[in-house]
C-alpha cells in the first residue's frame, strides 16, 4: 500500500527514527441509510479503497508528538490529560481516542506519530472516523491492549461524540472497522451484532463524485437535525406507546396516520428517516435478488427525500444527481454522508464505470464551471493494525 510506505518514509524524515507500528483505516461511503444510524435504524455502506494511515513508535515521557502530513504541521499533547485544540482541529480526533482509552483505564504512554492518507478531506467520506479508527488500532498495536473491532468502532464513535463534540451515529466508524472486500455492510444499528456482508455483485461499481462543496458537521447543524429526530420520536411515543424509543420504531403507515402535532421543521425530518429505513430494507432485497435497478431506484428516492424532507442537500449535490441521470450504465445515485456538500455515490455497471465518470465530470463542469473529483471505488476490508 503506497500510502503506508509514504507514511513510514515521512515519519522517519520528521522524527529521525523508523516507526514500529501502524494503524490503517479505510474511508467509507454510505450507499443507503442517511441519518438513520442514530435513530436506531438500518444502514447500507461500504469501506472504500481510500485510507487514513497513522504510524509511529512509543517514547519515554508523558507527551505525544503528532505530525499531520495533510496539514503539514505538528502538535503535542499530554497523554494523561488531552485538551481540545482549537487551532489544529484534526488533532482532536486523535486526542479524543486517547481520552476514551483513559476512561477505560487503558494506559497508552507517550508516542510519536505521523498521519497521512488519501481519503479526500471534507468530501463526506469519513476521513475523521477513519482517523479515529486508525488511531485506535495504532495504539492497540503499540501498547498491546485487547479490543475487538466492534469495540474499536464504539470507542472511536465515543471519541467523536464526547471529545470532538459531533453527536454522530455509529455508521462511519463501524463501516471503517468492519468492511469486507467486494461487499456492502448491512447493519441494524439497534444491535451491532446484527450485521451482514452483502455481495455488491460482479456487474456493479461505485463511482463517487465530489461536488467540491466543503462538507463540515462540527458547526452544530448535525446536532440540531439529530434533536429534530429525537423530538419526533418523543411525539410518536406519546401517541403510539412507550415501545417507541427511536424513529426506527415507527412504520411508514404509522407516520402517515400520526404525524399531526409535529411542527413544520420536525415533521419532514421524521418522514425522511422513517421512509429511509424502508428504502434500506428494499435496497438489500434488491441486491440479494440481483436486481440492481431496484437498488438504484431506492438511491434516487433517498436523495429526493434528503433534499426535500431532511434538508441536508445543497445545490451542487442536486446538480450532480441531475447530471448523472441518463448516462449509459447508470442505476441510481444519491448524496452520501451527513450532507451539505461532499460526494454523491453512483451505482453503475462495472464495465461502464470509466466512461460514466468521464461523462459525469464533463456534464457537471458544463453546468457549474466546477471540476469535480471523480473516484471509481472498490469495497475493501476494514481497518487493521500492523507491526512494522
Amino acid at each position: 500500500m503506497q500510502v503506508l510506505q509514504n507514511a513510514i518514509s515521512e515519519f522517519t524524515n520528521v522524527f529521525g527514527e523508523a516507526p514500529t507500528a501502524a494503524g490503517i483505516a479505510p474511508g467509507r461511503v454510505e450507499v443507503l441509510g442517511n441519518h438513520t444510524d442514530y435513530n436506531d435504524g438500518f444502514i447500507l455502506s461500504a469501506a472504500i479503497d481510500r485510507h487514513i494511515v497513522i504510524v509511529g513508535r512509543a517514547i519515554s515521557g508523558t507527551t505525544a508528538h503528532v505530525y499531520s502530513g495533510s496539514f503539514r504541521t505538528g502538535e503535542t499533547f499530554e497523554v494523561a490529560s488531552p485538551a481540545k485544540n482549537e487551532k489544529n482541529f484534526w488533532l482532536n480526533y486523535i486526542q479524543g481516542v486517547v481520552a476514551e482509552l483513559n476512561k477505560k483505564n487503558i494506559k497508552t504512554g507517550a508516542f510519536e506519530a505521523y498521519v497521512t492518507g488519501d481519503v479526500p478531506l471534507g468530501a463526506g467520506l469519513s476521513s475523521s472516523a477513519a482517523l479515529e479508527v486508525a488511531t485506535l488500532l495504532f495504539l492497540k498495536q503499540l501498547f498491546g491492549f485487547e479490543m475487538d473491532q466492534i469495540d474499536v468502532a464504539l470507542t472511536a464513535q465515543a471519541a467523536e461524540n464526547k471529545f470532538v463534540g459531533v453527536n454522530c451515529g455509529i455508521l462511519d466508524q463501524f463501516s471503517s472497522a468492519m468492511g469486507k472486500k467486494d461487499h456492502l455492510i448491512y447493519l441494524d444499528c439497534r444491535d451491532l451484532k446484527k450485521y451482514d456482508h452483502i455481495p455488491l455483485g460482479e456487474n456493479a461499481a461505485l463511482v463517487l463524485a465530489n461536488s467540491m462543496a466543503k462538507h463540515a458537521l462540527a458547526d452544530g447543524t448535525y446536532n440540531r437535525l439529530r434533536e429534530h429526530c429525537h423530538s419526533a420520536a418523543r411525539h410518536f411515543a406519546g401517541v403510539l406507546g412507550s415501545h417507541v424509543t427511536h424513529l426506527r420504531d415507527v412504520s411508514v403507515d404509522e407516520f402517515d396516520h400520526n404525524h399531526h402535532g409535529l411542527d413544520q421543521d420536525t415533521r419532514p425530518r421524521a418522514k425522511h428517516v422513517i421512509t429511509e429505513n424502508q428504502r434500506v430494507l428494499d435496497g438489500v432485497a434488491g441486491l440479494k435478488s440481483g436486481n440492481l435497478s431496484v437498488m438504484g431506484d431506492c438511491m434516487l428516492a433517498s436523495h429526493a427525500s434528503s433534499r426535500d424532507d431532511f434538508g441536508n442537500s445543497c445545490d451542487e449535490l442536486d446538480m450532480l444527481v441531475r447530471c448523472s441521470i441518463g448516462i449509459d450504465g447508470f442505476y441510481g445515485c444519491r448524496l452520501s454522508g451527513g450532507g451539505f456538500g461532499g460526494c454523491t455515490v453512483n451505482l453503475v455497471q462495472r464495465d461502464k464505470a470509466e466512461s460514466f465518470a468521464a461523462e459525469l465530470a464533463d456534464r457537471y463542469k458544463a453546468q457549474t464551471g466546477i471540476d469535480a473529483d471523480i473516484y471509481i471505488c472498490k469495497a475493501v476490508d476494514g481497518a487493521q493494525a500492523k507491526a512494522l
